[in-house]
């Protein structure tokens, strides 16, 4: 068993990750992904208590023996109180069965007027925090400054639905910024985004269609066409999953994006190179491309540094029979970019949180 195994919860129960986070702050005990946990919200220039602070922890499962990919994401949520304290306990209807596994815990906190604080990460800059600890975290809010970014902010943000509703009203102003508009003047002016909603949100449904993978693969089943698990559909990223229907994972394809920027998309392609297992550079497409195999899952990734994007696709050995067919829907991928609506240059350049994987179904 991998040494980053620590605990079985029970004979079918999730096997549980060791924690990257202290069980207190004043101590080196490794903490408990499993929970609870609790901590005190203060403002970070007088060090009160804040009260109406959005706390959201979520739980993110995965699934699989010696290759994994996402099992189930579950979310607690609370608000602070008049003291400012917060606690969380995961819920009881954890995912179930055969190589499941507790993989990460992340801890959000939200409040109107201030900067987002998530426990893996500090805004702007996205480098890791090391003052998260799974009791007696004291988190200090920061006042948002009008000259911070209300598009970068909510691609650091993230989150699940509660999170959504709170920095609903951010959406706004991101869409001015994307179109041009400075950060302070965005703000003074949220009645007049042109994009409200999910609209500006990057949309890659053009890139790849179900009749495209059965025309190269073959193939002559049904697709469940959705998108991955792993992280939510943003202005720079979105993914594409085709999932064959009463098949195994083997049988599936997986398409992710990023449009990042020209820096943050090369940053983003190397770390694919790092990270992919038995990731090989390969000079088949783009500015730079790769393929990868981790078991039954075949991968290949390619960066297109002047348009700030880079591709990943991950297909199983039973779709993809043999090499040449993943780079065939690469090409196909590529060949429809000029139908998808990127954001500006000027407006990306954040390399995403969540780092990549290769797993069944072109899973991340």
């Amino acid at each position: 068993m991998a040494a980053w195994l620590a605990v079985l919860v029970s004979s079918c129960g999730p096997v549980v990750e060791n924690a990257p986070f202290s069980a207190r702050p004043d101590t080196l005990r490794p903490g408990d992904l499993l929970g609870p946990f609790d901590g005190l919200v203060v403002d970070g220039e007088t060090d009160r208590p804040l009260a109406g602070a959005v706390v959201a922890g979520a739980w993110a499962f995965e699934r699989g023996i010696g290759l994994q990919g996402p099992a189930a994401a579950l979310e607690a949520v609370a608000e602070t109180g008049a003291d400012g304290r917060y606690r969380l306990k995961i819920p009881a209807d954890l995912p179930r069965g055969e190589g499941v596994r507790l993989r990460r815990f992340t801890l959000i906190v939200y409040r109107r007027g201030y900067v987002a604080w998530r426990s893996d990460g500090i805004f702007p800059t996205g480098e890791p925090r090391s003052d998260f600890a799974q009791q007696g975290t004291r988190v200090r809010l920061e006042k948002w400054q009008s000259s911070m970014s209300h598009f970068r902010h909510l691609v650091f943000l993230g989150g699940g639905p509660a999170i959504r509703a709170a920095v609903a009203w951010e959406v706004q102003p991101a869409g001015l910024e994307l179109d041009g508009a400075s950060p302070a003047s965005a703000s003074e002016r949220p009645a007049q985004a042109a994009r409200v909603g999910s609209s500006s949100a990057l949309d890659i449904s053009p890139l790849l269609s179900e009749d495209e993978v059965r025309g190269v693969t073959g193939y002559a089943g049904k697709f469940e066409v959705g998108k991955l698990a792993d992280r939510a559909t943003s202005d720079v990223y979105d993914s594409r999953h085709f999932k064959a229907s009463d098949k195994p994972e083997t049988h599936d394809v997986g398409l992710r994006v990023w449009a990042i920027g020209s820096e943050a998309a090369e940053a983003q392609f190397r770390k694919l190179l790092g990270d992919l297992p038995s990731a090989v550079a390969t000079e088949e497409m783009g500015d730079a491309s790769l393929r990868a195999r981790g078991g039954d899952v075949t991968g290949f990734a390619f960066l297109l540094r002047e348009k700030g994007v880079v591709m990943q696709l991950s297909c199983g050995l039973a779709q993809c029979s043999e090499p040449s067919m993943i780079l065939r829907l690469a090409k196909l991928a590529e060949s429809h970019l000029p139908e998808v609506k990127l954001p500006s240059p000027e407006s990306t350049g954040l390399l995403p949180a969540s780092g990549p994987a290769l797993a069944p179904g072109g899973k991340p």
